[in-house]
Formats: structure tokens, C-alpha cells, sequence
């Protein structure tokens, strides 16, 4: 069996500041232009919680009801900027007990990450 889905997401200026009013991260440079520049990026970038986010609905959308994800980690190879198309790639590995994660933002990879996951306990 194989599992492999994918999803794009447009990171408007309006899914980041809801991300922000949710996150409680009010970190000016996901908004400010100016104070993105002071750091070498061209524009604003995206939150790297919401890509993890949007990654973990995705994952979770192909697991059972009774597993879990135990284990979630990404790499940020490249900024994704406000108002980027992310491309988001799932695909099962190491015969299920891995989802690998990639992101991509015109055709270039910006992200890579993967999930574990488990069984859930009965109390959980």
C-alpha cells in the first residue's frame, strides 16, 4: 500500500494575521516589510508554525481515528514569503511507522520534515 497526498495553500496576508491573532507571535517580521528587510528577506515571511500547521492537517487526514502523531519535525531550507503558493507533498515511509513531508514554493524545495506516528492508548 502507498499513501501520497498532497495539497497548495496560498499564505495570503489575511491566513497570516489570523495566524498571528491565534498564535499569540507578533513577530513584525511576518508583517512588516521594512523590519523583513533588516533581516535579508525581500518580504514578509510566513510563520514556520503555520506551514507545521497546514503539514499535521495534511498528515493527520490520512491516518486512522486511532492513531496519533508522536513525532513531528521540519527543516525550513528556504523563507516562504506572504502570499507564496506552498505545495505540500505527503508520502508514506519506512513501511508506514513515517510520513515524509516536502514543501515546495515554484517548484523549489522550501521545507522537509517527517511524522511518526502510533496507535493511540485506549486512555488517550
Amino acid at each position: 500500500m502507498c499513501i501520497r497526498t498532497n495539497c497548495k495553500v496560498f499564505l495570503t496576508e489575511e491566513k497570516v494575521k489570523q495566524y498571528t491573532l491565534l498564535s499569540g507571535d507578533q513577530n513584525q517580521i511576518h508583517h512588516d516589510e521594512k523590519i523583513a528587510k533588516q533581516y535579508k528577506y525581500r518580504q514578509p515571511i510566513a510563520h514556520g508554525m503555520l506551514i507545521m500547521g497546514i503539514g499535521a492537517a495534511l498528515c493527520s487526514s490520512l491516518l486512522e481515528s486511532n492513531v496519533i502523531i508522536s513525532d513531528y519535525e521540519m527543516n525550513f531550507l528556504q523563507p516562504v514569503y506572504v502570499n507564496d503558493e506552498l505545495q505540500l507533498i505527503v508520502e508514506e515511509k519506512n513501511d508506514l511507522q513515517w510520513l515524509e513531508v516536502k514543501g515546495t514554493v515554484q517548484d523549489v524545495q522550501v521545507a522537509r520534515g517527517r511524522v511518526q506516528f502510533q496507535k493511540a492508548d485506549k486512555n488517550t
